[in-house]
């Protein structure tokens, strides 16, 4: 655990202030204010921006890479046979981390606990508004999961600082569109980078080398 913490400090130590903004944030405010804070702050072109971030959180992206994979490993390219299994090891136990609490807690989201409060609630145009299964954000989960993967497992820094930044935005986007509390990320963002380093650490542990598959 300690060699893949230094070994990719700069990503951790980013991920590390980003925990502690949104730990601070809701020590300081409650989850109504800055519900609304987020959500009064809008805009037309923050709409359409945070409306097309928001689906980097969808499970197609992860087909991207994985289709990716799979033709070189077809190709017989070296080196990838590990990355499209651990991408698969990962999106799956992720997604069913994911459901398993998302049922197990089936908490409201914003608009089932504010929509009758009398408050002005802003809403993207045409956006379905969920209501229940609010924890954890599956969105923010996704995001943080890829991030953690290329840095880890594909050994790849620019895409793994580059998802990093953009799963940081898919995380505000679930608040500014209404869709989930600050909690809901925070927990996603923590087990969004806590599913692949223990996945990792468990096949490093087993001999498996996936976390070297780029050599």
């Amino acid at each position: 655990m300690l060699k893949i913490l230094r070994n990719h400090r700069w990503f951790f130590i980013i991920f590390f202030i980003w925990l502690v903004i949104l730990a601070s944030l809701q020590i300081v405010w409650s989850p109504a204010e800055l519900m609304f804070f987020v959500n009064r702050h809008n805009s037309p072109l923050l709409d359409t921006l945070f409306g097309y971030i928001t689906l980097l959180g969808e499970d197609g992206f992860w087909l991207i890479p994985l289709a990716v994979y799979l033709y070189q490993w077809l190709m017989r390219k070296e080196n990838v046979k590990n990355q499209a299994i651990m991408l698969i090891i990962i999106w799956i136990t992720k997604g069913l981390v994911s459901v398993i609490m998302k049922n197990a807690f089936n908490l409201p989201r914003p608009m089932e606990v504010y929509e009758h409060s009398g408050r002005v609630i802003h809403v993207v145009e045409g956006l379905e508004i969920h209501h229940w299964q609010s924890f954890p954000s599956g969105h923010t989960f996704t995001a943080f999961a890829f991030a953690c993967y290329f840095i880890l497992v594909a050994r790849n820094n620019f895409w793994g600082f580059l998802w990093l930044g953009l799963a940081m935005l898919v995380g505000y986007s679930r608040v500014y569109l209404f869709q989930h509390f600050p909690r809901d990320v925070f927990a996603g963002s923590v087990l969004g980078v806590a599913v692949p380093v223990g996945l990792v650490l468990l096949f490093d542990k087993m001999k498996w080398p996936a976390s070297k598959a780029n050599g």
